[in-house]
């Protein structure tokens, strides 16, 4: 009996305080016009890249990594600024291709293989939403993809592929909004 109430309080205490990883607080950017849940402290970075079909773009960053008992869980949101002549949400008959070489870059760029996408209906802007695997099939990395007006949001979530909960990646998904709409 003594060791089933010591269990007890140990979990209760180990419930009760946040320092486990469990406490989730919003974070709002003024500058990228977003906020977010995440249960820890982002780190900003932007960059300016030339590109040659759109010119120079700013490349913004956020990036937090989560130690959980199942490894690191990777949160990061990137957005850039496109010309509006060149991409915007209402090119419609355009977005699917623009999403999808998006996607297609991104798995690219870890030597990974794209498993699935497809388009999303669940915010007041143009989305997709895709997975990569990538090494060797041992991490995963979900995102989703989000073009208001001329500014694309990537959120991603990059994870061991098995034993993880998708709990807290579609808590911090679902939790992503604008602060003021997209205004053209």
């Amino acid at each position: 009996m003594q060791n089933g109430s010591s269990l007890l309080i140990v979990l209760f205490a180990l419930s009760y305080f946040p320092a486990f990883g469990q406490d989730w607080d919003r974070h709002v950017s003024a500058k990228g016009n977003f906020s977010v849940m995440i249960n820890g402290d982002f780190r900003e970075n932007s960059r300016v890249v030339e590109d040659p079909v759109f010119g120079k773009l700013e490349l913004n960053q956020y990036a937090h990594a989560d130690s959980t008992d199942m490894g690191v869980m990777l949160y990061t949101i990137f957005y850039t600024d496109y010309p509006q002549d060149l991409v915007h949400q209402d090119s419609t008959d355009l977005l699917e291709e623009f999403f999808l070489a998006t996607a297609e870059s991104a798995a690219y760029s870890v030597a990974g293989n794209l498993i699935y996408s497809d388009e999303i209906h669940n915010f007041a802007c143009p989305g997709y939403t895709w997975r990569i695997h990538y090494n060797v099939g041992d991490a995963v990395i979900r995102s989703r993809a989000y073009l208001c007006c001329s500014r694309l949001y990537i959120l991603s979530v990059a994870n061991l592929a098995e034993g993880v909960s998708t709990e807290n990646i579609f808590k911090f998904f679902d939790s992503f909004s604008l602060i003021s709409p997209c205004v053209n």
